[in-house]
């Protein structure tokens, strides 16, 4: 009888997680998100950190190895997978507090809910703030929007050009 192993994908995105975490403790860097796909066999975890500092090309380089390492020595994923590693980059919408932090002053697209039920909207500006409960986008010196994070759809950094 010919049995086909079936790992669950959130299992192995949690396990992956937890690795991950071991890598980078005690470090600036912070997970943003952890994604696996795929079946037994073709796998594909795609893994995205960021940094309170600098992220750099040889710090990624490292927590790919060293994740890949602990996931083959704990055989977290049976069969062949592909592991990348990297930063969020522009195109990758912001998704927690840390990551908003990191970017105050710099323009932003906001789409968010508005506070009183009435739809979605958007906002263009300079990310001026980030408190517990949310961020201040200054659009123009008359139009400075406080956005509850729980409001916030996406939030995605403006390109310079």
């Amino acid at each position: 009888m010919n049995r086909t192993v079936v790992q669950d994908n959130s299992d192995t995105k949690a396990r992956v997680t937890k690795l991950l975490k071991e890598v980078i403790d005690g470090s600036p860097v912070f997970v943003v998100e952890v994604d696996v796909r795929g079946t037994q066999g073709s796998r594909v975890v795609e893994v995205y950190v960021d940094s309170d500092d600098e992220l750099t090309v040889d710090e990624l380089a490292r927590i790919n190895r060293e994740v890949g390492f602990l996931l083959e020595t704990e055989d977290v994923i049976p069969g062949r997978y592909s592991l990348n590693v990297s930063s969020p980059g522009l195109d990758r919408p912001l998704s927690m507090p840390r990551q908003y932090r990191k970017h105050i002053g710099r323009p932003v697209r906001v789409h968010y809910a508005r506070e009183d039920c009435s739809g979605n909207t958007e906002v263009e500006g300079d990310l001026t703030a980030v408190e517990d409960a949310g961020i201040e986008v200054t659009a123009s010196a008359s139009d400075v929007r406080s956005i509850r994070f729980e409001d916030i759809m996406w939030a995605k950094l403006l390109l310079p050009w």
